[in-house]
């Protein structure tokens, strides 16, 4: 898979997470392609919050935010979105926009997940900060408690 950097090598904006999984990574990424909204309520609820789906696989209803730029079974997956994040609605009319990309990775017993952000224009980059502020600690916990999720499912399988 390729590395974030083909996609986004510039960026002001970033968190990692990771955990230790003691199973296969083919299954570990199996448990991560099954795992649905439902396998994590919190999400669900935080999800609800920003007017996202509340049904379906985690990765789908990430996918659908924007586009898949890769995937790459057994790997991993890469995601990318442009938009306004900071507005009500999100979206992009065209002006100054953040674009976006996030992974999840498997590798040798471990399971990780990062996002970068780059805002080119600094009015927008400072709304974005802003936004970040709020919303850095929820982006955080969703993706932990993805990456703990999938866990469980794969050594429970393993």
């Amino acid at each position: 898979m390729k590395a974030l950097d083909e996609f986004l090598p510039r960026y002001e904006f970033a968190e990692r997470h990771r955990v230790s999984v003691a199973a296969p990574p083919e299954r570990v990424d199996e448990a991560l392609r099954e795992l649905t909204l439902a396998d994590v309520p919190v999400v669900r609820a935080l999800f609800a919050l920003r007017g996202l789906p509340r049904r379906g696989r985690v990765l789908e209803v990430i996918a659908g935010l924007g586009r898949v730029v890769e995937d790459v079974p057994g790997e991993g997956v890469v995601f990318a979105v442009r938009g306004q994040f900071w507005r009500v609605r999100g979206g992009d009319d065209g002006s100054a926009a953040a674009e976006a990309v996030g992974d999840f990775r498997v590798g040798a017993g471990v399971l990780s997940t990062e996002t970068r952000v780059h805002v080119e224009d600094p009015t927008a980059r400072r709304r974005f900060a802003r936004y970040w502020l709020v919303v850095r600690p929820f982006s955080g916990l969703i993706r932990m408690l993805v990456l703990r999720a999938a866990k469980r499912r794969a050594e429970a399988a393993a």
